[in-house]
């Protein structure tokens, strides 16, 4: 018996504008296999501004798309479970990705990347891709009647290769080599030793980086990840929090939504959110099957590989930093601002990705190496610290859901309070330093609501 189909579509990065507009759209279910209890996810999507590229930078954008799915007259959405196949590519795994496109799926299928598949810029618009849902692994039964809904989140690759952290600058508890104060050379993932010789990490002092070992295991920046491209928006977070159930949404709510769930609704959804702590951000990337990035990763996503540091410098590379001035449609979707590359110093955060137009270069956008927006200024970056306590991180991603008590439970994960630390500034920043890229003021920070504190999530490349 076919199983009956009751369509949801929701839009995880809400309907922005510019360079952060993804749409999610058509989503229908097909194609059912009775004999090896799987369906077809159908949807067409669409972003501004991608791009990917050969040349310089050698990288690419995407989406991460995954889905959630409830049983009818269940109030409990579910992490759907798509194929993963031979070697993760579409065809292996029975996927259908349109002409111009890549269809990638993880090893541990909580969803997909969908990118370019040659170079190219402008508007990426993709009709009719197909995800194998194998349903029968969810404990779908074939005549379930079932609801589905499909998330999309930006994101950039960050390619493997060697990179330093530290700038040779005056940065607050910067990173820098044991032996002097210079920056120090990551080229695998290998362990690295906290010490006072040519080999060692140290910083300024031992407080702010103990000695002993950073494990293999701790994401190191060197192998290739993607990142998100904005930070977490009004939007996405009201989509997270109306897909979990009231209890849950009760705790993670930071409150400012309007509404009763599961209808919270934004009043300004294209703008970065703060308010957020560090359960409520490792909630948020447990639940759409991503990670936390480690203060390693931030520091290669801004810098990039093999390129010589500039001492002090910002997200996009120089010290040049411009307060964003004079806007246009203050807090709506199609928000920009005449001057500026950085929100520091201002009274509410800016919309994700407003500094980013068809014609600005990364310094006028205020964009990392990578294409990455908003890593200095805006809302400060929630990571994984290198400290003791944040070493245990084994970066291992979110599986979709939340414990009972609504809190992130992945495995090696920092318990709450522990590990977190902030990087790059925010839009309540009075000092300028503050948004450096090595900047470490912040390097431990608990697990408090500010106005000023959101962040984004990762996920390993494969």
């Amino acid at each position: 018996m076919k199983k009956l189909v009751f369509l949801v579509v929701a839009i995880l990065a809400g309907q922005l504008v510019y360079a952060n507009n993804i749409t999610v759209s058509n989503v229908i279910i097909n194609g059912q296999n009775t004999g090896s209890h799987f369906s077809l996810v159908n949807f067409d999507i669409a972003w501004e501004n991608s791009w990917r590229t050969s040349t310089n930078e050698s990288n690419y954008d995407g989406a991460w798309v995954f889905v959630k799915f409830r049983k009818k007259n269940a109030f409990v959405w579910q992490h759907a479970t798509i194929n993963y196949g031979t070697n993760g590519t579409a065809a292996s795994a029975g996927h259908t990705q349109p002409t111009g496109s890549t269809v990638q799926t993880p090893a541990d299928g909580k969803g997909v990347w969908i990118y370019r598949d040659a170079n190219g810029s402008g508007y990426f618009n993709l009709s009719n891709v197909k995800l194998r849902w194998n349903y029968g692994v969810d404990g779908v039964a074939d005549n379930d009647s079932v609801e589905v809904v499909v998330y999309a989140v930006e994101m950039v690759y960050v390619p493997q290769g060697s990179f330093v952290l530290g700038s040779n600058g005056t940065e607050y508890y910067h990173l820098r080599r044991g032996d002097k104060d210079t920056c120090f050379a990551v080229n695998s993932e290998s362990s690295i030793t906290v010490g006072t010789t040519s080999s060692h990490l140290a910083s300024t002092s031992t407080s702010y980086l103990q000695t002993g070992t950073i494990a293999a295991a701790y994401p190191k920046g060197y192998g290739a990840f993607w990142c998100m491209k904005y930070e977490i928006s009004q939007q996405q977070y009201a989509d997270f929090l109306n897909n979990i159930d009231n209890a849950k949404a009760t705790t993670r709510d930071p409150g400012g939504f309007s509404g009763t769930h599961p209808s919270l609704t934004a009043p300004q959804p294209e703008r970065a959110l703060g308010w957020l702590n560090q359960e409520d951000v490792w909630s948020f990337l447990d639940w759409s099957a991503m990670r936390p990035m480690t203060e390693f990763e931030y520091e290669k996503a801004c810098r990039g590989a093999n390129q010589m540091p500039i001492a002090n410098e910002y997200a996009w590379g120089n010290t040049t930093l411009v307060n964003i001035a004079t806007p246009t449609d203050l807090g709506l979707s199609t928000e920009t601002w005449a001057t500026g590359n950085c929100n520091l110093s201002n009274s509410a955060p800016a919309r994700c990705g407003a500094l980013a137009t068809g014609s600005t270069n990364r310094s006028q956008s205020g964009a990392t190496f990578y294409g990455i927006m908003e890593m200095s200024g805006n809302i400060f970056e929630g990571v994984v610290n290198a400290l003791t306590d944040g070493r245990g991180f084994t970066g291992l991603h979110g599986d979709g859901y939340l414990n009972a008590s609504g809190v992130y439970d992945v495995s090696n994960w920092p318990t709450s309070g522990n590990g977190y630390g902030l990087r790059g500034g925010s839009y309540q920043s009075t000092y300028s330093y503050t948004a450096q890229v090595c900047d470490r003021l912040n390097y431990s920070y608990g697990n408090s609501r500010y106005a000023n504190t959101g962040g984004r999530g990762v996920r390993k490349a494969e």
